[in-house]
């Protein structure tokens, strides 16, 4: 028998938050400050690689999210080949364009009102640090809107690891039955949701990879709300 949903638990870049957009927005800085000239999307996935080269460090607590940024930007010019970067000043550079162009994704705060308004519990579960993270989360009041705030370094290990979204369910006082994942990422908000017992909505705004057997899909967060009674058990 279904449990009826009494929590959502969301991810937090590019699912509340338009962390994409803002990346681009300091890639952009950063290759003009360079004199770059490499294709957006190419510079964008050479910058993501190296943030996943980099982020164990900065989990491990071997470095600071500003000490990782400046090794991620130091690595990446002398990967294009910028004689001697500075990676102080790209990261000043990069944080400054990034920072100017933060955005809650369309419709975030407004459904986060709507859900608490029909009693659920809402939670935000993010595998990025907290000194990070809290920032975004309270420059648009979204902290307030939601009952537990969950980053990687406060769980027993990050999504799609089970004990993530057991640990958010926990901090809901639900069990996993009783909660729905929400996120744009298709490893560690929906197959790994699932695995751990929740129910999964996916966050896809134009991916070309094939749907999740039973698991609704949405395009922007308005239509949340009125998926969630539809959304089956994993």
């Amino acid at each position: 028998m279904t449990l009826p949903l009494r929590a959502v638990i969301f991810d937090l870049d590019d699912t509340l938050f338009d962390d994409t957009g803002c990346t681009h927005a300091g890639l952009r800085a950063l290759a003009a400050q360079s004199g770059l000239s490499v294709p957006p999307a190419e510079l964008f996935a050479r910058h993501a690689a190296h943030i996943r080269a980099i982020d164990p460090l900065l989990f491990r607590g071997e470095l600071t999210a500003h000490g990782a940024r400046v090794l991620r930007f130091t690595r990446l010019l002398t990967e294009l080949g910028v004689p001697d970067p500075d990676g102080e000043a790209a990261t000043v550079t990069y944080r400054e364009a990034y920072r100017a162009a933060w955005a809650p994704l369309p419709g975030a705060a407004e459904v986060l009102h709507e859900l608490r308004a029909a009693g659920l519990r809402l939670a935000v579960l993010t595998n990025y640090v907290r000194e990070v993270q809290a920032l975004k989360l309270a420059h648009f009041g979204l902290d307030a809107l939601v009952d537990a705030v969950l980053c990687v370094e406060e769980v027993p290990a990050a999504k799609p690891d089970p004990r993530a979204y057991h640990a958010a369910c926990a901090a809901l006082a639900v069990t996993p039955a009783e909660a729905v994942m929400v996120g744009d990422s298709r490893e560690k908000d929906v197959q790994g949701a699932r695995r751990a017992g929740l129910r999964a909505v996916w966050v896809n705004r134009g991916s070309q990879a094939a749907p999740e057997p039973g698991v609704p899909v949405i395009a922007h967060l308005k239509e949340l709300p009125g998926v969630l009674s539809l959304v089956p058990t994993g």
